[in-house]
């Protein structure tokens, strides 16, 4: 019997369980989640010093609202402010479910929920259960959609194609990786949920499990919105994890060493008597930045240049820099580590004061902080950009959803932790929007199309183990990352498109062809997007953007516009504004049922 559900949801992680939550709530309950590898994802397998989410402030003492925190939201640049709005509106609703379903956020004996600083945000909105706060939210509410919703879970499919007509979604294409055999899974809209194309990039921090399927949504016919905006920021390399918050504010000692064996202490020299000073900056102001980079960003860009000189580099929390003195700290770190209780001689002594949970992190992957180097580079983390999508978060493909990292909710930066916030709030809105809207009634699409495209590959399709496009990661790691060259982006997007028109049918597997094809789609569209926004927006957010060998610097105007971007170029919509409603109590009294 021809099975059609009223929505699948592809991914498993905090925004795909999310989604099928709302929509379980809202009483849609033939639904699907689908996923490649349960365990697998950026959800699940990553974190930081104390991983943060980002909602309206519960301390019990600063004055905030949800048009507060949509002004900040909004305050960065290029973004929507109507999304800003809802992102905002919608966090306490979110939160507490989150809290309700046993994600333990700290409270104080009164009941509140206090709250710090974040990176780009100067209020305490942020809250954390530690490192491992998104695999905890994923694994509660994956316990509450599998194990008492009883949603079924289509495991071990890997989403090859979004199967469209009259630019709606009808379904979607899957390889079934147990039997290597291809599927037609039919449906009346389609949420995706995959997190960004963490792919494209040698140095990443994203987990290697995740991959992304942007390139596949591509295909299907979607717009991409702020694509070009990424967050970067040093990282752990041999185990991949921040090196945020706590892990800077102990000022651990920078070393690079040489192919001989060589020590340098290179972060006086490159940023002088402050040095310690923005190390300890990094903290809260992680991510790479334009704007910052002659203050703490230009940590990052000496880390980087000593890599460039084919050293490796490391923190060392076993000893201070050579010109550490806790005297000489500027007054913000002096207070903060007295404050804290985290004054100690050595960073594993402070850092063992400040969140201790942090060296857990590394103790557990078998890297003890108190003997060993920790090997770092700049690496990319998260894209504030993704599909473009409405306030419901559907796409311009109708029935068509993109929820989570994969969207394009954010722009030039973003609080730490917001994104969390969207990976709930999208749920909601999408699952709000499905319930409400005209359904399909008509299902008249032909599948025949799909399925003789993928009997052809099959049969043509030739083993071939060499073939191998890692060396495209390395190049958009050294021009298309936080440091990015018009010209070189240029020869690569010419080289990544020839291989894209004569995309051979042979690869090691099935699985790893899409895999790649995905990737390269993907980085097209980012090449494509840099080439043609960053000329005119010039370098801002968190990247620094060359032309003729010459920085071009931001054009604070094009602040006030998203890039609306496809493979065929870019256009510039104005944002909208952070709504303000003045309407009486009594229409909305009057509405309610």
């Amino acid at each position: 019997m021809r099975k059609i559900y009223d929505a699948i949801i592809i991914g498993s992680g905090a925004a795909a369980y999310s989604a099928a939550d709302w929509l379980y709530k809202e009483n849609i309950k033939d639904i699907a989640v689908i996923t490649e590898n349960r365990f697998w994802g950026t959800s699940r397998n990553t974190g930081s010093d104390k991983q943060t989410y980002y909602k309206l402030s519960l301390d019990g003492f600063s004055q905030d609202s949800p048009g507060k925190m949509a002004e900040d939201l909004f305050a960065g640049g290029s973004t929507d402010g109507v999304k800003a709005y809802i992102q905002a509106v919608n966090s306490l609703r979110c939160f507490m479910r989150l809290y309700e379903y046993g994600v333990n956020f700290p409270r104080d004996s009164y009941g509140s929920f206090p709250g710090y600083k974040t990176d780009h945000d100067d209020t305490c909105r942020a809250t954390s259960v530690g490192p491992l706060t998104s695999k905890i939210m994923t694994e509660k509410l994956e316990e509450k959609v599998l194990f008492s919703n009883k949603t079924p879970l289509l495991d071990n499919r890997q989403v090859i194609k979004i199967i469209t007509g009259n630019n709606k979604a009808y379904g979607v294409a899957v390889l079934n990786k147990e039997t290597e055999s291809f599927e037609i899974i039919e449906a009346k809209n389609v949420i995706a949920a995959t997190g960004a194309p963490a792919c494209i990039y040698e140095h990443s921090v994203f987990p290697e499990s995740q991959h992304g399927m942007t390139g596949v949504l591509l295909d299907a016919g979607v717009n991409l919105c702020n694509f070009s905006q990424w967050q970067y920021g040093m990282s752990s390399i041999d185990f991949r994890w921040n090196v945020s918050g706590s892990f800077m504010q102990v000022i651990p000692r920078f070393v690079s060493i040489d192919e001989d064996g060589n020590e340098y202490e290179f972060l006086a020299e490159a940023l002088g008597e402050k040095a310690n000073d923005y190390v300890f900056l990094k903290g809260y102001q992680w991510p790479f930045s334009f704007g910052r980079m002659n203050e703490s960003s230009g940590v990052d860009i000496a880390v980087y240049e000593q890599i460039k000189l084919g050293r490796r580099v490391y923190l060392d929390y076993t000893k201070n820099s050579a010109d550490y003195s806790f005297e000489n700290l500027f007054a913000e770190g002096r207070e903060y580590l007295i404050k804290t209780d985290s004054v100690a001689d050595i960073p594993i002594a402070r850092l063992e004061k400040l969140n201790s949970k942090a060296i857990d992190v590394y103790m557990n992957q078998g890297i003890d902080l108190h003997k060993d180097k920790l090997r770092i580079a700049v690496c990319a983390q998260h894209n504030n950009g993704g599909v473009y999508t409405d306030c419901n978060y559907e796409s311009c493909v109708e029935n068509l959803y993109v929820i989570g990292e994969a969207t394009g909710s954010f722009g030039l930066v973003r609080p730490g932790g917001s994104a969390l916030n969207d990976t709930q709030v999208g749920g909601l809105m999408c699952a709000r929007h499905i319930k409400n809207k005209k359904q399909i009634t008509d299902y008249n699409i032909s599948f025949a199309k799909v399925t003789d495209e993928l009997q052809t590959l099959s049969e043509n399709f030739t083993k071939d183990d060499n073939t191998d496009y890692s060396f495209i990661k390395r190049k958009m790691s050294t021009c298309a990352a936080f440091l990015r060259d018009k010209e070189e982006c240029e020869k690569l997007l010419s080289e990544v498109s020839g291989i894209l028109k004569n995309y051979p049918a042979k690869h090691k597997s099935i699985s790893s062809y899409f895999y790649d094809k995905d990737m390269l789609l993907s980085a097209e569209a980012l090449l494509t997007a840099i080439i043609n926004e960053m000329p005119v927006t010039g370098s801002r957010g968190g990247a620094v953007f060359k032309e003729n060998g010459e920085i071009k610097v931001e054009n604070p105007e094009m602040r006030k516009y998203l890039t609306i971007s496809n493979n065929a170029g870019v256009r510039f919509e104005e944002v909208s504004a952070v709504p303000v409603s003045d309407e009486p109590f009594e229409k909305y009294l009057a509405e309610c049922k």
